[in-house]
């Protein structure tokens, strides 16, 4: 009886073993699909932060091609931007270009905005998925273009849209009558040095959009190493 006993008992024990390890392997088996599927879900989420990025780039082009506009006419009739050492013009070339004396009228109109596509992101702060972006580096270069280059982006606009105001009440006759020669000849008057500041602060808004782009190459180039790594 008591060989049986031990038996039994060493019966038990073994089968309360197994079904230990079982649980167990269950366990690491379905952490391990919830990784697998929480790695695959962050790969998305960074996928279409990548291609909201990759929208915002072609937009940022066309908002400061239709900067050129202003920054070619003012330049073409005084170098201020090259002649102050603050404006660092020489090293960013692509901001000027040959002057539309025709179209110059620009020099009193804001560019047209910035708006990105920011539905991906918003979506991961939203539903509260940012852990699932495992490269903290990354992220922060993420959320420093979406919570830091944005708003600055932004801010900056919305002085050029307040002196835009100003410059139409001023000047509502010189906006709709003059010409580039006029703009010339009053090279010296305060309506000049007006719209220089004016063109001054779309300036600003070309460097802030630059270092937008320049932010968002580094991190597009970012999730596709991060993704293939996975």
């Amino acid at each position: 009886m008591e060989n049986k006993t031990g038996k039994y008992f060493k019966y038990a024990i073994g089968e309360i073993v197994l079904v230990m390890i079982g649980i167990l392997l269950a366990l690491q088996v379905n952490n391990w699909n919830e990784s697998r599927k929480g790695s695959k879900m962050g790969d998305q989420f960074l996928e279409g932060i990548s291609d909201d990025i990759k929208k915002d780039i072609i937009l940022i082009d066309i908002v400061m091609d239709l900067n050129r506009e202003s920054l070619s006419i003012i330049s073409s009739i005084d170098s201020v931007f090259h002649n102050n050492p603050i404006y660092e013009a020489e090293k960013f070339p692509y901001y000027f270009g040959r002057p539309d004396t025709l179209g110059f009228v620009q020099v009193f109109y804001r560019p047209d905005s910035f708006r990105p596509t920011n539905g991906t992101y918003n979506s991961l702060i939203a539903d509260g998925k940012t852990t699932l972006i495992k490269n903290k580096d990354l992220f922060e270069k993420i959320q420093r273009i979406y919570n830091e280059d944005h708003q600055r982006v932004d801010s900056n606009y919305d002085v050029i849209k307040s002196l835009e105001t100003s410059i139409g009440l001023a000047y509502p006759y010189e906006k709709q009558k003059w010409s580039y020669i006029d703009l010339i000849l009053a090279k010296n008057k305060k309506i000049f040095y007006d719209l220089v500041n004016f063109t001054e602060e779309k300036y600003w808004y070309s460097n802030n959009l630059q270092r937008l782009k320049e932010n968002s190459i580094e991190v597009i180039a970012l999730i596709e190493k991060e993704i293939s790594n996975d």
